[in-house]
């Protein structure tokens, strides 16, 4: 039983930022600019974090450091793990900074308290399961969250000026009532 709970708290903070990514796009399917915006910001958040981790060059705690300087002198970045390539920068966490982004739109986007407890349970797992699995250090989270909430914020913003559109002042604004 605690097996089978461990597995599926294990795939979900794997798969986090995807779970969230589809919820976000589900949930605000109707609402085509917050849309546009989030998909336009997660987007960005991962060109961001690879540009990030190209020139911060932190190691990953898992990755041993003769094989990580070996890989930097050859100008490798990605070594296979099951089959997908896995970069061996880790800072920022790209997986924090995609989680935050998504639960911090969604938030200000809807203002719904179920579901924003719902992307926090899935946020938290996806952070804590980061560090328990030695795929990023507590810091190399916690610098990808900082990002990850202030691109949700930001992208909800421009969301929010987009919808609003330019007000500006009629003749008869200041007209006799």
């Amino acid at each position: 039983m605690f097996t089978t709970i461990s597995t599926i708290v294990k795939k979900i903070g794997e798969f986090g930022p995807l779970i969230l990514l589809v919820t976000t796009i589900i949930l605000l399917r109707n609402k085509t600019t917050m849309l546009t915006y989030y998909i336009l910001f997660f987007i960005f958040s991962i060109l961001l974090n690879i540009i990030l981790k190209s020139v911060l060059q932190q190691p990953r705690p898992s990755i041993d450091e003769k094989t990580f300087n070996t890989m930097l002198k050859h100008k490798e970045r990605y070594v296979y793990k099951h089959g997908m390539p896995y970069d061996i920068f880790g800072m920022p966490s790209g997986h924090s900074q995609s989680v935050l982004l998504s639960t911090v739109y969604i938030y200000f986007a809807l203002r719904d308290v179920k579901t924003t407890i719902a992307y926090l349970v899935v946020t938290l797992i996806t952070l804590s399961q980061r560090v328990i699995d030695n795929h990023h250090t507590i810091l190399q989270v916690v610098i990808g969250s900082i990002i990850g909430i202030l691109l949700g914020y930001s992208g909800y913003v421009l969301s929010k000026k987009n919808i609003q559109g330019k007000l500006t002042n009629k003749k008869e604004d200041y007209g006799p009532i």
